[in-house]
């Protein structure tokens, strides 16, 4: 039902709602920017059913991310530095509200920016008690899509994704600012080739802090993951499917929680840990490697000398690549020149898998048994 407020306004100043019970616009009213200053995703089963939306009206709710991170939690793969990417600007999203009141307006536009640069659509809706529930995407012949940023994987870049069917739902956070739940579809392909893109980034910056999950990628055990190795897995098609229809586009549901403070009025201060933040700053000679205060870089990233690299040596300003028999705990090696596609290692040494030990026998503690 088309609210009495809406009616009035659109006979004063445009607002109009079409017979879905969508807000459409033309919206009036000083447009005023918010940031995100917090940003989480879902990282428990809770989270991920709590935060959750019905977005093709079959009355369950869905968001295949939740589960996708959930899941990276459990293996310590999942990122863990949001914060410290807020504070550095490598995550700079904010929302633009358009309206007569932030308390009682029938005719809102709302849009969401991944960044300054990006050129999203503005999808509407209403503030009824200073609470705003924007139009529903599994109702709404008016679908808005808008790129987000995800900061999904561990030592890796936050993900830009196209986010189609974009809902939102705010509450006040009693100092001017909001609580939001963000919801939309990733398209499928789409998805895909950034999570496969993202898994490499985080296994090529810090191959030795993911050797749960290279185990289950590497499947030739050559010591390397490639995109093809990421396609044919089937445990990792399993998690990124298209499990809902928006409008005619197969989409992996997403939702996730942000706090909004509005424009000048929040400052994030410095990042608490540098070496995290994606971005290149101090003295590091790679992102958040190097220099001598940060983890020392993987092979192919940049160096300065030798100390910078994980590795053996440092080439013509790149960390050279692994060996078996370099002195050295790195690429996918459970311990020293041990593990992934070196010798296995000898009782007592680390490992990440039954196959990482001369015994066939990893413990519970990631120790090679007899």
């Amino acid at each position: 039902m088309i609210r009495f407020a809406c009616g009035l306004a659109l006979l004063v100043v445009g607002c109009s709602s079409d017979t879905s019970g969508d807000v459409t616009g033309p919206y009036s009213g000083e447009v005023k920017r918010f940031d995100v200053v917090e940003l989480k995703l879902p990282a428990t089963t809770a989270d991920t059913n709590g935060w959750a939306g019905d977005l093709d009206g079959d009355g369950s709710v869905e968001n295949q991310l939740g589960l996708i991170v959930t899941a990276l939690t459990e293996t310590n793969d999942t990122n863990r530095h949001v914060q410290d990417m807020l504070a550095s600007g490598s995550i700079r999203s904010y929302l633009e509200l358009q309206a007569d009141s932030l308390v009682d307006d029938g005719s809102v536009g709302a849009t969401w920016y991944a960044s300054a640069s990006s050129a999203p659509e503005t999808t509407g809706g209403r503030f009824e008690g200073g609470t705003f529930t924007s139009n529903r995407t599994a109702t709404t012949k008016h679908l808005a899509s808008a790129d987000v940023v995800l900061p999904v994987f561990a030592d890796a870049d936050p993900l830009v994704v196209p986010l189609v069917g974009i809902e939102l739902e705010m509450s006040p956070d009693s100092q001017g600012g909001y609580f939001a739940y963000v919801r939309g579809g990733i398209p499928i392909a789409q998805a895909r080739t950034i999570a496969y893109a993202g898994v490499l980034q985080m296994m090529r910056n810090n191959p030795t802090a993911h050797l749960t999950f290279a185990r289950l990628l590497d499947t030739n055990k050559d010591g390397d993951i490639s995109e093809p190795e990421l396609m044919s897995n089937g445990v990792l098609s399993g998690f990124i499917v298209d499990d809902v229809a928006i409008g005619a586009e197969r989409v992996l549901s997403a939702a996730f929680w942000v706090r909004l403070c509005p424009e000048g009025q929040c400052n994030a201060g410095a990042p608490v840990n540098a070496c995290a933040d994606r971005v290149k700053n101090g003295n590091e000679t790679d992102v958040d490697c190097g220099g001598g205060t940060c983890p020392s870089c993987a092979a192919g990233l940049r160096c300065v000398m030798v100390g910078d690299c994980e590795t053996a040596g440092c080439d013509n300003g790149t960390c050279i690549l692994p060996t078996c028999s370099d002195g050295k705990r790195d690429g996918f090696e459970s311990d020293v020149d041990c593990g992934a596609s070196c010798a296995r290692c000898a009782t007592g040494k680390k490992c990440a898998n039954n196959d990482d030990c001369a015994s066939g026998s990893c413990s519970a503690s990631r120790t090679c048994l007899p």
